[in-house]
């Protein structure tokens, strides 16, 4: 009589600390998971003492210890993978920012002054793209030529010597490099 004393007394007090918890809760959004997970524990609650006297309860205490170890086991793989994924878009953007420097020195080797760099890599660390902004030092008595291609745009010597040397360095195409003068 005892068992059952205490079975039912667990019952009421797990129903009425439900019934606290579905009250504070601040959406109704929410209720849903909380009902849901509170089904499961009720179930394990009115089984565990029908169990016991089967001598079935080590059983069922076991397969609950194993599917959470699963589920820790599965939240640290997704956890380990969301650090993976952090850590490379991190190591991307530093890969980008060096890259960027780098090229910023070979403008200046060349006169030339950079506004600013944007280097894209891919996922496997290779350049996209590059896409900057020079602007030429002005000294007295320096004047800045431009000269003509063959596809009537005008560019300055120097631009388009940069342009080649990071072309042949990075193994890109015309198009994936974007070099524009700011005049002034």
């Amino acid at each position: 009589m005892h068992i059952i004393y205490v079975w039912v007394k667990n019952i009421v007090c797990f129903y009425i600390l439900l019934t606290v918890v579905l009250h504070l809760l601040p959406k109704e959004g929410y209720q849903k998971y909380v009902r849901f997970f509170s089904g499961m524990l009720l179930m394990i609650l009115i089984i565990t003492p029908v169990l016991s006297l089967l001598g079935k309860e080590d059983v069922l205490l076991k397969r609950i210890d194993q599917a959470g170890f699963f589920q820790e086991l599965d939240n640290l793989k997704l956890d380990t993978e969301h650090l993976e994924q952090t850590q490379k878009r991190a190591y991307l953007k530093e890969y980008e920012r060096a890259i960027g420097t780098d090229i910023s020195r070979i403008a200046e080797g060349k006169q030339l002054n950079p506004c600013w760099t944007e280097v894209h890599l891919s996922d496997t660390y290779q350049v996209e793209s590059i896409a900057m902004e020079v602007s030429f030092e002005k000294e007295e008595g320096l004047s800045v030529q431009k000269a003509s291609f063959g596809d009537d745009s005008k560019e300055y010597p120097e631009v388009y010597n940069l342009k080649q040397e990071l072309m042949d360095f990075y193994q890109l195409e015309e198009g994936q490099i974007s070099i524009t003068v700011r005049d002034g």
